[in-house]
């Protein structure tokens, strides 16, 4: 280039840089006004920062340059800055630097809040940042040991582990893998958070080469690394470790997600791995008994491991006996089907025996109801030659054991909680058919789990609350069908009943009969229920499960959790499956007025029946 070239190219860049330090200038002034206008609640300061001042922090990032780049580094230091500015600065960082840019977020993120700490990975995660071995290195680095690992990734601490597990987790590059599988353990030191984001993202990427490392950690005095290292031996395999994870079994006593991950792991190992989570199905433990029946489910095709889940119909546990047939029912073992007839002949428990004669028609294809001398007949005919029938394994199948029925899921248990939605959303009006709150509501129920019914006539008659143009509030239909099921039920049923709303208020402590007084009272209080606001799912279900002698739970409601200690549904979806484990209770789930694919997915998964009502 010609020196008057090089003078022009020198001139331009100076202007560039000039007019970018002016709009810099006029950015900080227009940033400092947009601060000013958060204010108010965490959830208004939350919205106020994303409408005024995250659009400017995007146009400080566009600018790029080191003088952006300082600036936005010093805001995102600065400890006068609220909290929801400064994790709204990271995503500006990671487009005004490129590489300066990640570098000065991973520097110093460990002395950073927690919610800068998220927000900084995640921004690298959306920019889909490629890290080296140096980078993640210096990531590691920041995270500290969290100080509540012992209840797993759960606070917000170790919310920022997860999120460096899913910026980490789909990493190609051959180094960094080596070197996640091996010297990143040496790196780590003794640090809990760093152990459970590696053997995390063990799991996630099958690094088998770690399979030395994770053994070593299998007995980790961090329940949280622990559970996190055999889940990720079962992923890359157990190798030689079975006896180090039963060892951590007995030592977890009271942690049940790592005793769930630990025989997870070994059942899917087989082999001898599986001989332990047999001798854990036979042992003296009944919650350890309860998983290890869960776990076998597992090994489908091991024919000692189908034969323990028979002998666990038996098991002197009620739920250990419902785990055992919950596992039963996601496999296909031929002689299922005589032990499950044995169970109607000599069950002392007659849900249980109702919850097997379910299970035997849905597997069988037949339906004797509880003629017991009809199904050993047909068995002592058919049984050489059966094979299952297709398409019964999602099926379910109503045996009609009291002929009632709740928003038209069966009614068969005689242990059961009703926990009902009484926000302020069930003020809300649905179609209703003439009648239909003076009359028995009908079960006509579609392929799709939705319950419908025709709005009724002007003028028809109506009843059990306020009716208008063929409508009635949600709030009253649910009076109407609750109170004139608890009317119809045996004597001999237990029952309680949970209101929620923000928080959840019970009937009962536990599980009531209503023989006597008890179903009259029960009616009373359903009729004198009264909305509130809010949307309390989870903590309503962790209160019903706990409740020993309940065996069937039905939830109605008609919004998305916004309450209680956990709101997101993933989350939910994932610590009722845990806590169910070693119930194995039923959860039916209705959805009135919206379809919900949270309450689908808990019907699906804690084998119960969803239903999707607009109209009644």
């Amino acid at each position: 280039m010609s020196s008057r070239g090089i003078a022009l190219a020198c001139i331009v860049f100076c202007c560039s840089a000039s007019l970018r330090a002016e709009d810099l200038v006029s950015l900080v002034r227009e940033y400092g006004r947009a601060v000013g206008k958060v204010g108010g609640s965490p959830q208004d300061r939350a919205s106020k920062v994303a409408k005024h001042v995250t659009p400017v922090l995007d146009k400080v990032g566009a600018l790029g340059g080191d003088a952006a780049l300082g600036w936005l580094v010093g805001e995102l230091d600065k400890k006068t800055v609220p909290v929801e500015v400064r994790a709204a600065i990271p995503p500006a960082i990671v487009r005004s630097g490129g590489e300066k840019g990640v570098r000065s977020l991973l520097r110093g993120l460990g002395r950073r809040p927690v919610a800068v700490q998220s927000a900084s990975v995640k921004a690298l995660r959306r920019a889909e940042t490629k890290l080296d071995v140096d980078d993640v290195q210096l990531l590691l680095s920041q995270l500290g040991s969290s100080s509540r690992s012992s209840k797993g990734p759960d606070s917000n601490l170790d919310e920022v582990l997860v999120d460096v597990v899913e910026l980490l987790r789909s990493t190609k590059d051959p180094e960094l893998r080596e070197w996640l599988a091996d010297d990143a353990y040496s790196t780590a030191g003794s640090h809990s958070g760093r152990l459970f984001v590696l053997a995390r993202l063990a799991a996630e990427l099958r690094l088998a080469g770690a399979r030395e490392r994770l053994s070593k950690l299998v007995n980790h005095r961090s329940p949280m690394v622990s559970s996190a290292a055999i889940e990720a031996l079962g992923a890359v395999g157990v190798g030689d470790s079975a006896t180090l994870i039963a060892k951590a079994i007995r030592r977890g006593r009271s942690d049940l997600r790592m005793r769930i991950k630990a025989l997870d792991s070994l059942a899917s190992s087989g082999g001898d791995a599986l001989d332990v989570v047999i001798e854990s199905a036979k042992g003296g433990d009944s919650e350890l008994r309860a998983v290890a029946m869960g776990s076998l489910a597992l090994a489908t095709g091991n024919r000692k491991a189908m034969d323990t889940l028979l002998e666990g119909l038996d098991d002197k546990d009620p739920s250990v006996r419902a785990v055992a047939m919950r596992s039963l029912a996601r496999v296909r073992y031929k002689p299922m089907i005589g032990a499950l007839i044995g169970v109607l002949e000599s069950s002392k428990d007659r849900s249980f025996r109702i919850k097997a004669l379910e299970l035997l028609v849905k597997l069988s294809g037949q339906n004797f109801g509880a003629e017991i001398r009809d199904w050993r007949k047909w068995w002592n005919v058919a049984g050489e030659n059966f094979e299952f029938p297709e398409g019964t394994a999602k099926a379910f199948t109503n045996v009609k054991a009291y002929d009632l029925s709740y928003f038209g899921i069966e009614v068969s248990s005689k242990r059961m909680g009703f926990l009902v939605d009484i926000s302020s959303s069930m003020r809300q009006m649905v179609a209703v058919k003439e009648g239909a709150l003076d009359e028995p509501a009908g079960d006509g129920v579609d392929g799709r789990g939705r319950t419908r019914a025709v709005p009724p006539r002007r003028g028809g008659k109506r009843g059990g609350g306020k009716v208008k143009d063929g409508k009635a509030m949600k709030i009253d239909v649910l009076k109407r069908e609750l109170s004139r099921l608890i009317r119809k039920l045996p004597a001999d049923v237990f029952i309680n009943i949970v209101c929620f709303d923000a928080a959840f208020k019970a009937w009962q402590k536990t599980l009531q009969p209503i023989r006597g007084r008890g179903r009259a009272k029960a009616v009373g209080y359903v009729e004198n229920l009264n909305t509130g606001s809010g949307t309390n799912v989870f903590d309503t279900l962790e209160f019903a499960l706990k409740d020993k002698r309940v065996d069937t739970i039905y939830l109605l409601t008609d919004g998305k959790p916004t309450r209680g200690r956990i709101t997101d549904p993933g989350a939910i979806l994932s610590e009722i499956k845990t806590l169910n484990r070693v119930r194995g209770i039923t959860l039916h789930t209705i959805a009135f007025g919206e379809p919900s694919d949270l309450l689908e997915k808990l019907a699906e998964q804690n084998g119960g029946q969803y239903r999707f009502v607009d109209r009644y």
